[in-house]
């Protein structure tokens, strides 16, 4: 039972929305079948029910300035997102910062079984409310009203005594000379914070983010193992980013119906 509900949340996670007789066809189950565990993913809050089928839940409603950034490159970063949820596995433990991307991504890995995510995210954490078998560890810190964020010196406190597989970081500039950087020092200490906890870390960052530099340094590029951007990155910028050791990820439209089997070699 448990397994048709996960592969139900990750058709939704990979497509959005889907009818009783799309996954009646992916599970080869039975129609009934499918409406009995949607009914039992709604009652966990883990889907909301739609005419004929089912989509996944939005628990928060943002404030506008918030749900403004996060139209921008929409399907860009959506598709960023099912790309990194492709490097999650069940019984990892990870990490995720504030941001868009990363919120969006955060909504993709609620079918995760036994997965511990450690966030400074208060949007992040109630995104992954009532996901069955995980552990949503939210960091202390001062809420910075605009992003939704935790900072300050208990982000950096909490995140020194645990231990990250893979740290997921959403940035708003990457600069060859001046690295990666976010718009706030206080969040670019929290990202360091991440980083230092980690065995590896990924950026989620839509190609508009590239060439731009902003306020506060995140690190350089060499210090982070895979950036995740989309086709919009231009052949100079991919070639110039991979000459120093960054590995690059550049995901397309076409790439999403084979996500689930897709991996990123050295990662």
């Amino acid at each position: 039972m448990a397994d048709y509900q996960s592969e139900i949340l990750e058709y939704l996670a990979r497509f959005e929305l889907a009818s009783v007789e799309d996954l009646s066809r992916y599970l080869k189950v039975s129609p009934s079948t499918i409406r009995r565990h949607l009914a039992q993913l709604q009652d966990r809050g883990l889907i909301v029910r739609t005419h004929g089928g089912a989509t996944l839940p939005r628990p928060i409603r943002y404030d506008p300035q918030f749900d403004n950034r996060a139209s921008r490159q929409a399907e860009a970063k959506h598709l960023i997102a099912l790309a990194a949820r492709s490097l999650v596995s069940p019984n990892q433990v990870i990490g995720i910062s504030g941001g868009t991307t990363c919120t969006e991504f955060s909504r993709l890995i609620r079918g995760v079984k036994n997965l511990t995510v450690v966030t400074n995210a208060v949007n992040v954490a109630m995104e992954l409310r009532g996901a069955e078998n995980m552990r949503v560890l939210l960091t202390g810190g001062l809420l910075n009203q605009n992003s939704y964020e935790l900072i300050g010196n208990l982000v950096t406190e909490t995140l020194k005594n645990v231990h990250l597989d893979i740290a997921f970081l959403g940035v708003s500039g990457i600069d060859l000379a001046f690295g990666f950087s976010m718009s706030d020092e206080s969040e670019a200490v929290a990202g360091r914070a991440f980083m230092n906890s980690a065995s590896r870390t990924v950026i989620l960052a839509d190609h508009t983010k590239i060439g731009k530099t902003t306020f506060a340094r995140l690190c350089a590029i060499n210090e982070v193992h895979l950036l995740i951007t989309d086709e919009g990155i231009t052949s100079q910028q991919l070639a110039s980013l991979k000459k120093t050791g960054l590995k690059v990820w550049v995901v397309t439209p076409r790439d999403e119906f084979m996500r689930k089997n897709i991996h990123c070699e050295g990662i």
